[in-house]
């Protein structure tokens, strides 16, 4: 069963790099943005290039083109077409401040003073060093940080046989790279790294990592105060005019008896009650089992 967004959408070969994406709030009702894409792919590419001209996270190109080898994540592509997963819903959240949906490895960014939002990919935690959920608070940024590495980060080094300085300064060596953001959750930050191919998948001991070009964008904004909801939220449902979308990823292994198809079935009923809808179940069903993490509409409000 292939799966069709009922959306028309403007399939749109780009050759330029795309900057962080920032569109405007939908209505409250509303919560769909961006435009799925495509890109020819040429001997030159890869999916590490892929990622930054995009913007996009490792797990999103990897789930919306199942066939791309994922161990060629850094090797030259054959001629083909890759969709990009340049679409999503707005979690189903209160749209201030920052919201970090963890399954999805993906930061949404309500911009101060503006009706914009800002998305971006993220790296995440690795099996049992996930960042709490929770609701937290920006308390500080730093410029060219210095590193403190925690107990366990030091311990796995040391496994590696490598023996971590106490403080590591500022530099090219510095996992942080050149911005970190701090948070009322101890121990964790939102930074930068220089380890670019981590971005959509799970690597970190906990932080959230961005592209450096991504947090660079952001990095101004920021003010103490702002407050970050940390989510999971594998499956997003929302209308779009009178159709509703569905939009569905890999839970994490922490959280994965938290999702199934009756728990999306029954949010389902909560965003149509008291609606004459249609709802394709199969479809439902289907893009459940196949967590291909793009926006498909399922539905439509009838009369």
């Amino acid at each position: 069963m292939k799966i069709k967004s009922g959306l028309a959408l403007t399939a749109m070969l780009l050759t330029s790099t795309t900057q962080a994406a920032t569109f405007t709030v939908p209505p409250p009702n509303q919560s769909l943005i961006g435009e799925i894409q495509y890109h020819d792919a040429s001997s030159d590419d890869t999916i590490a290039k892929l990622q930054q001209r995009y913007d996009i996270g490792f797990n999103a190109i990897e789930k919306a083109n199942p066939q791309l080898n994922p161990a060629n994540h850094a090797k030259a592509m054959r001629a083909e077409k890759i969709k990009l997963p340049t679409q999503h819903l707005l979690p189903n959240m209160l749209r201030e401040g920052i919201i970090v949906n963890l399954p999805e490895m993906r930061m949404y960014y309500f911009i101060p003073g503006t009706n914009k939002v800002a998305t971006y990919p993220i790296g995440v935690g690795k099996i049992g060093k996930t960042i709490p959920l929770a609701t937290a608070i920006i308390t500080k940024k730093t410029e060219n940080p210095a590193w403190v590495p925690t107990p366990d980060i030091r311990e796995f080094n040391l496994t590696q046989g490598i023996v971590l300085p106490q403080i590591m300064p500022a530099g090219p060596d510095n996992p942080l790279g050149p911005y970190a953001i701090y948070m009322s959750v101890p121990t964790f930050l939102i930074h930068s790294t220089i380890f670019p191919e981590s971005i959509g998948r799970r690597a970190s001991f906990g932080c959230v990592r961005m592209f450096e070009a991504d947090i660079k964008d952001f990095f101004p904004s920021i003010k103490p105060g702002i407050p970050v909801l940390i989510v999971n939220s594998p499956v997003k449902v929302a209308w779009h005019g009178d159709r509703v979308f569905m939009e569905s990823h890999a839970p994490l292994e922490e959280h994965k008896n938290e999702t199934s198809l009756p728990l999306t079935v029954a949010e389902i009923h909560k965003l149509t009650r008291n609606q004459d809808t249609l709802i394709d179940w199969q479809a439902v069903a289907f893009i459940e089992e196949e967590k291909d993490g793009m926006p498909h509409e399922v539905g439509i409000r009838m009369g």
